[in-house]
C-alpha cells in the first residue's frame, strides 16, 4: 500500500548526482572497469560496495577470463570456417587496458592526473596556439589561429563549457602566447604583430598598456625602444608583477617594465633591456624580411625557482641561455648544434630552489635535456627522445610543478597515418611513464598548474582537454563536471500574450503599425509611463494669464500674493488690473498717507540714492587740470599752427577772418 502512496507533495527537487557517476562519464576510453559499483549493485536493501573494492574484483574477474580461455582446447580448422561464415562483419574494437592502479589511502596527491578527461570547444576546427591559467587556477585564457583571446571562469562554468568574455586584440593576427602576472590581475597576449599588450582579468576590450613599436630603420637594435618585426613569444616574469619577457623576428629578447616611462604619443612602453641572440658569425642581424643566414628566438623562458636564467630557442636549433645580470649584451652560453631544426619549446625542471635542467622540443622529432651546468655541444644533452613526430611549428611541452613528469605532444602533418599521443616521462629516470592515446587531435599546447594539479592539452582541432583524476585534482575541472546549466525561460512566456488592438481607435492603429516595426519595448515603456503615480506640482490661483507648471511658477506666484498682503491689496485677481492698483498706492506714498511702503523705509536716510558723481583719484584730478585751457580742435594741441579754434580758445584769441 506504501507504494501507491506518495511520501511528500509538491514540486520535488532535482536529487544531485552522485560524485562517482559523474566522472564515470568522463573516464578515458579504453581502461578497463569503470570504477563504479554497477547500478544492480543499489537495488532493494542490497549492499553496495565501494570503488576500491569493484576494481579489485573487476580485475580478479578478468584474470579468471583470461585462464579459462587458456584451457580451452583449440578449435578445429573446420570449426573456424564455419564460425567465419556464420560471424557478422564488425569492425574490430580498441583493446581495453586494465584499470589504473587506486592509490594508497594518504597518497592520493601523488596519482598522475590523466585518468579522466573532459573537453572544452574553444574554436572551430583551428589549432588552439596558447593557453594560460592564473595562480589560482580559478581562470583560463586561450588563443588561437583566429586571433581571438576567451576567458574562461571555472567557479561560474556549466557543462555548457562556456567563455564568459571574447575579445580580439588586433585584427588578422593569430596569438602566439597568452600569461598570466604573477599576482592573477593581469594578462600579457602576445599576437603576432610587433606590440604586445596587457590586459585585466576581466578581458575588458581596452588593454591598460601595449609596448611600442621600435624604428626598423635603426640597425642597431639596443638604440630602438621596441620589436621591430613579428612577436613570437611571451612570458611573465615570475616573481615580479611588473616585468615581462618577449621575443621577436627582429632577433631579440626584451624586457619590460610597466613603471617604465610610456614614450610617443600614444604612451606606450619602452623596453629596459635588451637580449640578443647570435647567428654563427656572431652577428645580431634577425630572421625576419628574409635575411640570409639570420636566426630569430622562437619561444623563451625564464626559470621557474629564481628567474635568474632566460633561454631562448632559436630558429636555427640553437639554444642561447642568458644569466641575470645589470646589462644584458650577448648570451653567456650557446649550443649551436642542439636541434637541426627550429626549436617549438623551452621549459625548466625545478628541483627544490635550483632549475639546473633544461628541456628543448624541436621539429626534428626530438625532445632533449640538457645540464645547464655544463652546457655546451662537446657534453651533449643528458637523454635524448627520438621518434616524436612534431609537424607543427606551436609543438610545446611542459612540466610538472612538482618536477617529476615532463609532458609533451607528438603532431602528424593532415592525412598521415597514425594518431597523435600524448607522452609522459618521469624527469628523473627519463623513462615513459604513459601515453595517452588522442586520435587526429594534434597535442600542441599544455599547461600543469600547481593549484588544480591538472593537464591542459591545446589540440589542433581546436579543443582544450582538461585531464584530471577525482583522487588528486582539485578545483578547476571538478567545478563545472555535472553542474547542470541553468534552463533558460522561454522567449514565448517572457513576451506574454500579445496587445490587443483596437482597430477603430486611431491611438491603437498607431501602436499597431509600430509593433510591426519592432517598437514593442517602446510601447510597453510608454504604457508603464502612463500608468504610474505621478506627484503634479501644485499650481498657483486660477487667472486671466497661465503660469508655468514648475517650481518657477509656484514662487512667482507666492511673491505675488505675499506683495499683494504687504500692499494691503485685497485681491489682484478678481477683476482690477494689478498696474493700476500699484500706480495708486505709489500715490498715495507721494502723498505720505501709506503707513506702511515696501522701498520707502529701505532708502529713507540716503537723500542722494540717484547721485551718480564718481570721486576722481589724484592722478585724474591732475590731468584734469593739465587739460583746462585752449586746444586745438584739430590737432588737439594747445600751441599750434592751424589757427582752428572753432571749438577751444574762443575767448583767448580770435579766429582768423581772412
Amino acid at each position: 500500500m506504501k507504494g501507491f502512496v506518495p511520501m511528500s507533495f509538491g514540486k520535488k527537487h532535482q536529487q544531485k548526482q552522485p560524485a562517482q557517476e559523474v566522472h564515470s562519464a568522463n573516464q578515458r576510453k579504453g581502461r578497463g572497469g569503470s570504477g563504479l559499483a554497477p547500478a544492480s549493485a543499489e537495488s532493494k536493501g542490497g549492499v553496495s560496495f565501494g570503488p576500491r573494492f569493484t576494481d579489485s574484483a573487476t580485475a580478479a574477474g578478468a584474470r579468471l577470463r583470461a585462464d579459462k580461455a587458456e584451457a580451452k582446447p583449440a578449435p578445429s580448422k573446420a570449426d573456424e570456417e564455419d564460425a567465419d561464415v556464420k560471424k557478422p562483419l564488425a569492425e574490430p574494437e580498441e583493446p581495453e587496458g586494465p584499470p589504473d592502479a587506486l592509490p594508497e589511502p594518504g597518497k592520493e596527491s601523488e596519482v598522475l592526473p590523466v585518468s579522466h578527461e573532459v573537453t572544452i570547444p574553444v574554436l572551430a576546427g583551428k589549432a588552439v596556439t596558447a593557453i594560460c591559467l592564473d595562480p589560482k587556477g580559478s581562470r583560463m585564457v586561450t588563443g588561437g589561429l583566429d586571433g581571438n583571446l576567451k576567458f574562461f571562469d571555472f567557479n561560474g562554468m556549466s557543462e555548457e563549457k562556456q567563455c564568459f568574455r571574447e575579445l580580439e586584440p588586433v585584427e588578422n593576427h593569430m596569438v602566439q602566447a597568452v600569461s598570466f602576472s604573477i599576482t592573477g590581475a593581469q594578462v600579457l597576449a602576445v599576437c603576432s604583430d610587433s606590440s604586445a599588450r596587457i590586459y585585466d582579468r576581466e578581458g575588458t576590450a581596452k588593454p591598460i598598456q601595449s609596448t611600442v613599436k621600435g624604428d626598423m630603420y635603426v640597425r642597431c637594435l639596443e638604440h630602438t625602444k621596441g620589436h621591430t618585426q613579428t612577436l613570437t613569444d611571451g612570458m611573465w616574469h615570475p616573481f615580479q608583477q611588473e616585468e615581462f619577457l618577449t621575443s621577436s623576428l627582429d632577433g631579440t629578447i626584451r624586457i619590460w617594465n610597466m613603471n617604465a616611462d610610456p614614450v610617443g604619443m600614444d604612451q606606450q612602453l619602452p623596453q629596459i633591456h635588451v637580449l640578443k641572440t647570435l647567428d654563427k658569425r656572431n652577428v645580431c642581424i634577425g630572421g625576419g624580411s628574409g635575411k640570409a643566414g639570420g636566426l630569430y628566438p622562437t619561444c623563451c623562458t625564464y626559470s621557474p625557482t629564481d628567474a635568474k636564467k632566460i633561454v631562448g630557442g632559436c630558429s636555427d636549433g640553437s639554444v642561447q641561455l642568458f644569466f641575470e645580470k645589470a646589462r644584458y649584451s650577448k648570451p653567456d652560453k650557446i649550443l649551436r648544434t642542439a636541434h637541426t631544426a627550429p626549436i617549438t619549446g623551452v621549459a625548466f625542471v625545478p628541483d627544490g630552489g635550483h632549475s639546473n635542467l633544461l628541456v628543448t622540443r624541436s621539429m626534428d622529432n626530438t625532445m632533449k635535456i640538457w645540464d645547464t651546468r655544463m652546457l655546451s655541444d662537446a657534453k651533449g644533452p643528458l637523454k635524448v627522445f627520438e621518434n616524436l613526430a612534431a609537424s607543427h611549428e606551436k609543438t610545446g611541452l611542459c612540466v610538472s610543478p612538482d618536477g617529476r613528469f615532463i609532458v609533451t605532444g607528438t603532431t602528424l602533418t593532415k592525412g598521415a597515418l597514425g594518431s597523435s599521443t600524448v607522452r609522459v616521462f618521469d624527469a628523473k629516470t627519463f623513462s615513459s611513464v604513459k601515453t595517452l592515446d588522442f586520435g587526429k587531435r594534434n597535442a600542441l599546447r599544455f599547461a600543469w598548474p600547481t593549484e588544480i594539479n591538472q593537464l591542459l592539452v591545446g589540440t589542433g582541432n581546436g579543443d582544450v582537454v582538461m585531464l584530471y583524476s577525482p583522487f588528486s585534482s582539485k578545483k578547476g575541472a571538478m567545478h563545472f563536471v555535472g553542474r547542470k546549466a541553468k534552463a533558460k525561460a522561454d522567449p514565448q512566456e517572457e513576451l506574454g500574450s500579445g496587445p490587443i488592438f483596437n482597430m477603430t481607435d486611431k491611438n491603437d492603429i498607431q501602436k499597431f503599425y509600430s509593433t510591426g516595426h519592432g517598437d514593442m519595448k517602446k510601447i510597453r515603456r510608454g504604457e508603464v509611463r502612463a500608468a504610474q503615480k505621478t506627484l503634479i506640482p501644485m499650481r498657483p490661483e486660477e487667472s486671466g494669464t497661465k503660469m508655468p507648471d514648475s517650481d518657477f511658477g509656484n514662487f512667482a506666484a507666492l511673491a505675488l500674493k505675499m506683495g499683494a498682503k504687504r500692499l494691503h491689496l485685497n485681491n489682484t485677481r478678481q477683476g482690477s488690473d494689478s498696474q493700476e492698483a500699484l500706480l495708486n498706492y505709489q500715490d498715495k506714498i507721494n502723498s505720505g498717507k501709506a503707513a506702511d511702503s515696501l522701498m520707502g523705509p529701505a532708502y529713507a536716510g540716503n537723500a542722494n540714492i540717484l547721485d551718480w558723481d564718481v570721486e576722481l583719484g589724484e592722478g585724474d584730478q591732475r590731468m584734469n587740470e593739465k587739460m583746462q585751457g585752449e586746444f586745438c580742435g584739430k590737432c588737439g594741441m594747445k600751441m599750434c599752427r592751424c589757427t582752428n579754434y572753432t571749438k577751444w580758445g574762443e575767448g583767448s584769441k580770435k579766429p582768423r577772418t581772412s
